[in-house]
């Protein structure tokens, strides 16, 4: 399955490891490395509003300084496209 994982749409992916973390025949070790892989894409697309949803179904832990960071990335982003 995870030779597949290039061929997915990145979205995809990250659902189907969702799936796994929430999963309870998951052993916690994999679930350590889907956190860790969960974590890296939300924090590398700027998805704040998933990660404060995961934070708040505590999949994740919510990291106060890298949830600022995405949501001034959005907000350039956001400035950006409006002076366009």
């Amino acid at each position: 399955m995870e030779g597949e994982e290039g061929s997915q749409q990145p979205q995809l992916v990250l659902a189907n490891k969702l799936f796994l973390l929430r999963a309870p025949d998951v052993d916690d070790i994999e679930k350590v490395r889907l956190r860790d892989e969960v974590f890296v894409a939300v924090k590398a697309d700027d998805m704040a509003s998933l990660c404060e949803s995961l934070a708040a179904s505590s999949v994740l832990e919510l990291d106060a300084t890298q949830l600022d960071s995405m949501r001034k990335r959005i907000e350039e982003e956001i400035k950006k496209l409006v002076e366009k």
